[in-house]
C-alpha cells in the first residue's frame, strides 16, 4: 500500500502581537504534496517541504532568533498516531506503518508550528490526507457462472438476455476492491472464445453481452466460454458463460420427394396405411412440430393423420379398380400464426385389383420387330419379360401364331428365339401371342409380337402368263400417260401393269378398285384387266423396257417406274383403216444379281375417240362458282341415304341413326358436288363405307392420366408421361386431338408425350389434353372412328421454378425520421413482388449501408416484413439524410435478388405542419397520406408526404387543452431533388391554398359534415416564438438594471481609490517612534 499524494489544505491562523518595540508574525505554506511508496525509507518526501516562516527576520544577532518546533496537534481518526509522526525541528513527516484503504480512505491532521523561546506564538494548519488505492487487488465477478439466452432471429447488436422470455438483459458485474463499488472499475473483460460472435460492452459497472454475428440454433444450439476481467495489472479468475440459442421459426418443413406414386388395392380396409409421409423441420419445439393436411384431390376417399402423416382409406369407401387420384398434401409447422411455414407435395394413387390377384404385366401389349429371312437359327430376337406385383415366378409360352414352331420362348426368362430358318417367300410376317402366367387362376396376361420378315435377293422376277393387258390412249395427245408398270408393296411382292384412264371428277379421292371399266355409246366396249407378274423378292432392282421394236416408235416406258407413255399425237380417224390397237411385249429385268432371266408381259393399247371421255370444268377462286356444296343422291342408293348423310358445306359424311349393322357390312353412297355458278356445274363420286368391328377400336387403360409435374425449365423434348391403349391384333396410332396449343407432342407409335416447346408456369400452370388412339388400319384408310373408349384425358401440371427475380413496387423509396425518434421506430416499409409461387416468392430483405466513421449503421430492417427501423438516435442531425440500398432475395434468402434505393431524411417539428379536422383521429387514418401527397406533388413532382403522428386536437393557451372529438394530423414533405424536408412555409402554402379541394377528396372518409378546419404550425414552434418574444422583453429589463448598478457602483469605486491612496502614507512596518 502506498500513498500516492498528500494535500495539506492549510487554514492559516495569524496571531499578530503589536508591541511598542517590535512586531512578530508566523506563517505556514498553504499546500503540501507528497508521494509515498511502500518500502521507501522514511522520511516521506513532501513537495514543497512543510515549513513555517518567522517574520521576525531582523533580530540581531542571528543567534538570538528563536527556532520553530513542529508537532501534530490533533487528527482524525484517533489512531492517526499509529501511522504518522512529525519531526519537531525538520518537519519531516514519517510513515510508521502502511495504511489500508479498505480501512481508511482519508485522514485529517492539524499541524502546529511554535517558537522555542518560551513565547510559542503558535500557527496552525489543517493537513488533509487522501489515501489512494494501490492496485493490489485482483478484479472479481459477482457470480461464478452466467447463463444467457438469445433468439436465433435476433438482429446484430442485440443484447443477450438473462431469461428465456428475453425480457431482461444479462447483467455482468465485475468489481475491484481497489475501486469503490459505486464507481466504474474500468476493467477490461475478455472472452476466451467466440470473440467474433459475442462482445462485452467496454465500460460501466454493469456490462452486457451483445451479438456480433447471426447465430443459428440448428447449427449450434448453445455456446460455452469463459470470461476474465483485468485492470491492467491484476486478472480475475475465469467465470463460465453459457449462452442458449432459442429456436426461431426460420426453417420450412420439407418433404424428401416432390411427389410420391403409390398403388392401392380394391380390397384395402379403412385404416390401412397407404403411405407414411414424413416432412422434416430443422426447428425445435412448436416451430419444428409438423402437422399434415390434404388440401385437394382426395375426393372424400382418403384421410391423413394430422401429426403422423399417415394416409389411410376413409371408412365406407369402396375403391374402384383403374381409378387414380392426385392428393395435394401440405406440411406446416406450429410456429406463431404470422411466422408459420409450410410446403406441399403431391401423392399419386392408382387403384389396382385385389392384392395377390393381379396377373403379370408386360411392359407393353404390342411388340413389333423386323427379322431378316437370312437370320441364323438360335438367335435372340426379343426380350418380352413381364413383371409380377407379387413377385411370383412367371412362365412364358407362345399361345398361337406359330403353327410350324418357327419360334420359341424361354419359359423362365421371356427371351424370344428363332428355332427354324425363315423363308419370306412362304410367310412374310407372323403375329405371335405370348403369355405370361404366375400359375394362379386368372394369373395370365398376353402380349402380341408382330414379326415382319425382311427379304434378301434370292429370287428372280417373273411375269405370270403372257396375257394381253389392255390400255387405252386418247388421240391427238403427245407424251400422254398410257399406263404404269410398277412393283407392288412389300407385303404382296407383285409387279403390276396398271391401266390409268383419265378421270375428271373433282374429288380428292374416288373409289379405287383393282378393275376399271370404261364404256361409251359411240365406241366399242373394252375391258382393261390387271395383269400381275410375281416377284418373290422385296425391293428388287427392277428395270423396265419395251421389247417389241415397232412399238418403241409410238410408246416409251420409264425404266425405273414402268410408266408407259405415247410419244406422238395420234388421230383416231387416221388410224381407223389400219386399226386402233397395238400389241407389244414389256420385259422387267432384275438387276440385283445380274443372272436372273427377265420377266415378260404382253401389253395391248387401244386408241379411243376423244369425246368418249367425260368433260370437266375449271373453278376460279373467289367467284360464285368456287363455292362448292355437297348432297347425297337419294335415288341411286336409297337405303344408304337413310343411314348416312353429308354436310352441305364441309362435305363430312355423318350417320343419321345409331348403327346396328353387322361388322364388315359395306355401304355405297353417291355424293354430288355442285357450285353456285351460272349455270350450275356438278359432279358425282362414289363413297364406300365399311362398318368396323368393335374389337379393332382401341381401349385406353385409363380414362384419365395424371403425370408428375413437368418443370417449367424442362428442355424441349422432356418426357411428361406415357399413354397406353390396347386392341386385338392391331397396331395403335396415338394423337392429341384437343387442349394442345403446340406445347406437347405425342409419339404416335409409343404413346410417349413430351414437351414441344418451353413451358411457363406463370402463363399456364396446367394442361388438359384429349388424346385418341386408333388402329393403323383405320388411320391408313382415313376411317377414324372416335368413341368413348379410344379417347382419354391427360392432366399435366407445370412445376414452378425460381425463374423470375423479385421486383420492388418502387425503384426508389423516400421517407423521413424525426430527430427525437426512439431506437427501433418504424420508418417505412418496402415490398418486393415475385411472379413465382410458394417459397420462390417468399422474400428476405437486407440493407446495404455505406460504412460510417463510427461504424454504426443508422437503420435496420425486419428481414421478412421489409419494415425499416431506426438503429441510432438522430439528435442535432436535422437537414441530414441517409442513402442506402435494400436488397430482396426470394426463396427466403437463397434465390434470386433485386435491389432498390432508399433515402431517409432527418426532420424535426420545424419542418412540419398540423392538419386540423373536426372528426376523431381514427377516421383520418384511411388514405391520409395519398390525398395530401397529390397536392404537394402538383408543385414538386415526386415529393413524399409523411405522417408523423395522429392525435386529438390541441388548443388553448400553450395548446394544453385537448378535444378528442377532433384530430391533429402532423405531417411533413420530402423533396426528392434535395432529399431534405420542404420548409414549413412552403408546405403551408401548398396545402392551405388547396384546402377546399382537399376537403372534397377527404369527404368520403371523413363522413357527413367532416372537414379540415385549418393548417397550423406545430405546438413546439409556437412555444418557441413566444419564448423568443419573452426573451426580448427580459433583455431590455436586464440592460436597464445593469445601467442602474453601474451608476451606483461609481461612488463606491471612488471611495476605495481614495482609501487606498491614504493607506500609502502609513509608516513602514517595524519603524520605531522616538
Amino acid at each position: 500500500m502506498f500513498i500516492k499524494s498528500l494535500h495539506l489544505h492549510n487554514f492559516l491562523f495569524f496571531q499578530i502581537n503589536i508591541f511598542r518595540k517590535f512586531f512578530f508574525s508566523l506563517s505556514v505554506n498553504n499546500v503540501f504534496s507528497m508521494s509515498l511508496f511502500q518500502g521507501r525509507v522514511n522520511p516521506v518526501n513532501v513537495t514543497p517541504p512543510i515549513q513555517a516562516v518567522d517574520q521576525d527576520r531582523n533580530i540581531q544577532p542571528p543567534s538570538d532568533r528563536p527556532g520553530i518546533l513542529y508537532s501534530i496537534l490533533i487528527g482524525k481518526p484517533a489512531s492517526y498516531a499509529e501511522y504518522f509522526s512529525l519531526n519537531q525541528t525538520t518537519a519531516e513527516l514519517q510513515l510508521l506503518k502502511p495504511i489500508s484503504r479498505e480501512q481508511y480512505q482519508h485522514l485529517d491532521l492539524v499541524i502546529k508550528a511554535e517558537q522555542d523561546n518560551g513565547h510559542p506564538l503558535p500557527a496552525f494548519a489543517n493537513l488533509h490526507i487522501e489515501v489512494l488505492d494501490e492496485n493490489n487487488q485482483a478484479p472479481y465477478f459477482q457470480v461464478a457462472t452466467y447463463h444467457g439466452f438469445i433468439s436465433e432471429s435476433a438482429l446484430l447488436g442485440t443484447t443477450i438476455s438473462s431469461s428465456a422470455n428475453l425480457s431482461t438483459p444479462l447483467t455482468i458485474i465485475a468489481l475491484d476492491n481497489d475501486i469503490e463499488e459505486t464507481k466504474d472499475p474500468m476493467v477490461r473483460i475478455s472472452l476466451d472464445n467466440y470473440n467474433s460472435i459475442f462482445a462485452v460492452t467496454p465500460s460501466g459497472i454493469a456490462r452486457y453481452l451483445t451479438l456480433l454475428r447471426p447465430v443459428d440454433h440448428e447449427e449450434q444450439p448453445s455456446y460455452a466460454f469463459t470470461m476474465t476481467a483485468s485492470d491492467g495489472v491484476q486478472e480475475s479468475s475465469p467465470v463460465t458463460v453459457n449462452i442458449t440459442v432459442i429456436d426461431a421459426n426460420d426453417n420450412t418443413p420439407t418433404f424428401p420427394n416432390v411427389s410420391y406414386n403409390v398403388n392401392v388395392y380394391t380390397d384395402m380396409h379403412p385404416g390401412n396405411t397407404i403411405l407414411q409421409l414424413s416432412a422434416v423441420d430443422a426447428d425445435e419445439g412448436p416451430n419444428g412440430l409438423v402437422s399434415y393436411k390434404i388440401l385437394a384431390g382426395d375426393q372424400g376417399h382418403f384421410t391423413i393423420n394430422d401429426y403422423t402423416g399417415r394416409i389411410t382409406v376413409l371408412p365406407g369407401v369402396n375403391l374402384t379398380m383403374g381409378r387414380s387420384y392426385a392428393l395435394t398434401v401440405r406440411a406446416s409447422d406450429n410456429g406463431p400464426a404470422s411466422q408459420r411455414r409450410s410446403s406441399i407435395t403431391t401423392v399419386y394413387i392408382e387403384v389396382l385389383p385385389p392384392n395377390n390377384q393381379s396377373p403379370p404385366r408386360f411392359p407393353q401389349l404390342i411388340y413389333s420387330l423386323e427379322v431378316s429371312e437370312a437370320m441364323r437359327t438360335g438367335a435372340t430376337l426379343l426380350n418380352i419379360q413381364a413383371t409380377d406385383r407379387e413377385r411370383d415366378l412367371i412362365t412364358y409360352t407362345i399361345l398361337r401364331g406359330d403353327p410350324n414352331s418357327i419360334f420359341e420362348v424361354s419359359q423362365t426368362s421371356g427371351l424370344l428365339l428363332l428355332a427354324k430358318s425363315l423363308d419370306r417367300e412362304l410367310t412374310d410376317h407372323y403375329t405371335l401371342t405370348v403369355t405370361a402366367s404366375d400359375g394362379k387362376p386368372d394369373g395370365t396376361s398376353t402380349a402380341t409380337v408382330n414379326i415382319m420378315v425382311t427379304d434378301v435377293n434370292d429370287n428372280d422376277p417373273e411375269f405370270g402368263l403372257l396375257l394381253p393387258l389392255n390400255l387405252t390412249v386418247q388421240e391427238e395427245e403427245a407424251n400422254a400417260f398410257v399406263g404404269q408398270v410398277k412393283v407392288r408393296p412389300v407385303t404382296t411382292g407383285f409387279v403390276s401393269i396398271i391401266n390409268v384412264t383419265r378421270s375428271f371428277d373433282l374429288f380428292r379421292k374416288s373409289l379405287i378398285n383393282a378393275e376399271i371399266r370404261i364404256t361409251h355409246p359411240k365406241c366399242f366396249g373394252h375391258y382393261d384387266s390387271l395383269t400381275q407378274a410375281l416377284d418373290p423378292d422385296l425391293d428388287a432392282n427392277i428395270t423396265y423396257r419395251i421389247r417389241t421394236e415397232e412399238a418403241r416408235e409410238l410408246f416409251a416406258v420409264n425404266s425405273l417406274t414402268g410408266e408407259l407413255r405415247v410419244l406422238h399425237s395420234l388421230d383416231f380417224e387416221k388410224l381407223l383403216p389400219n386399226g386402233t390397237t397395238w400389241n407389244f411385249v414389256v420385259e422387267a429385268v432384275d438387276g440385283g444379281s445380274g443372272k436372273m432371266p427377265p420377266g415378260l408381259a404382253s401389253v395391248t393399247v387401244t386408241v379411243v375417240y376423244l369425246f368418249s371421255v367425260l368433260s370437266f370444268f375449271v373453278i376460279f377462286q373467289g367467284t360464285a362458282a368456287s363455292r362448292v356444296h355437297y348432297k347425297v343422291d337419294l335415288e341411286q342408293f336409297p337405303y344408304s341415304t337413310s343411314i348416312f348423310d353429308v354436310e352441305e358445306n364441309s362435305g363430312n359424311v355423318l350417320t343419321r341413326v345409331n348403327l346396328n349393322e353387322e361388322p364388315n357390312t359395306k355401304f355405297s353412297l353417291a355424293v354430288i358436288a355442285y357450285d353456285d355458278g351460272e349455270p350450275v356445274k356438278f359432279n358425282k363420286t362414289l363413297v364406300e363405307i365399311t362398318v368396323l368391328q368393335p374389337s379393332i377400336i382401341p381401349v385406353f387403360t385409363q380414362e384419365e392420366y395424371r403425370f408428375s409435374p413437368v418443370s417449367e425449365n424442362a428442355p424441349v423434348g422432356t418426357i411428361a408421361g406415357v399413354i397406353l391403349a390396347a386392341a386385338i391384333n392391331q397396331t395403335i396410332v396415338y394423337s392429341i386431338i384437343d387442349g394442345n396449343e403446340g406445347e406437347f407432342i405425342v409419339n404416335n407409335i409409343t404413346g410417349v408425350i413430351s414437351t414441344a416447346k418451353p413451358l411457363d408456369y406463370e402463363s399456364n400452370s396446367s394442361y388438359v389434353l384429349r388424346v385418341e388412339a386408333d388402329s393403323m388400319r383405320v388411320v391408313s384408310s382415313n376411317l377414324r372412328a372416335p368413341s368413348k373408349s379410344n379417347t382419354a384425358k391427360v392432366f399435366i401440371d407445370v412445376q414452378d421454378e425460381n425463374d423470375h427475380p423479385p421486383e420492388f413496387t418502387k425503384p426508389f423509396y423516400l421517407g423521413g425520421v424525426a430527430e427525437d425518434a426512439k431506437t427501433f421506430t418504424s420508418v417505412l416499409q418496402v415490398q418486393a413482388m415475385d411472379k413465382d409461387t410458394g417459397n420462390y416468392s417468399a422474400m428476405l430483405y437486407r440493407l446495404i449501408i455505406p460504412p460510417t466513421t463510427d461504424g454504426k449503421d443508422g437503420f435496420v430492417i425486419e428481414p421478412f416484413t421489409g419494415v425499416i427501423k431506426t438503429a441510432i438516435m438522430y439528435r442535432n442531425m436535422r437537414r441530414s439524410y441517409f442513402k442506402f440500398d435494400v436488397v430482396a432475395t426470394d426463396d427466403y434468402g437463397v434465390g434470386l435478388s433485386s435491389s432498390a434505393q432508399v433515402v431517409v431524411s432527418v426532420v424535426n417539428q420545424l419542418d412540419m405542419q398540423v392538419v386540423v379536422s373536426n372528426v376523431p383521429p381514427t377516421v383520418v387514418e384511411q388514405n391520409k397520406d395519398q390525398i395530401l401527397e397529390r397536392y404537394v406533388q402538383d408543385q414538386i413532382p415526386g415529393a413524399k408526404v409523411v405522417v408523423e403522428s395522429i392525435g386529438s386536437r390541441r388548443f388553448g393557451e400553450g395548446y394544453e387543452q385537448e378535444d378528442y372529438s377532433k384530430s391533429d394530423l402532423m405531417i411533413y414533405a420530402i423533396d426528392p431533388l434535395t432529399n431534405r424536408a420542404l420548409s414549413r412555409q412552403e408546405l403551408f402554402k401548398f396545402l392551405d391554398g388547396k384546402l377546399l379541394d382537399i376537403n372534397k377528396e377527404f369527404q368520403p372518409y371523413l363522413g357527413r359534415g367532416g372537414r379540415i378546419l385549418e393548417i397550423r404550425t406545430p405546438d413546439v414552434v409556437e412555444s418557441v416564438k413566444k419564448a423568443v418574444q419573452s426573451v426580448g422583453y427580459t433583455e431590455g429589463a436586464l440592460l436597464a438594471l445593469a445601467v442602474i448598478i453601474i451608476m451606483c457602483c461609481i461612488p463606491a469605486i471612488l471611495i476605495v481609490i481614495i482609501t487606498y491612496r491614504q493607506a500609502f502614507h502609513i509608516p513602514p512596518v517595524g519603524r520605531n517612534d522616538k
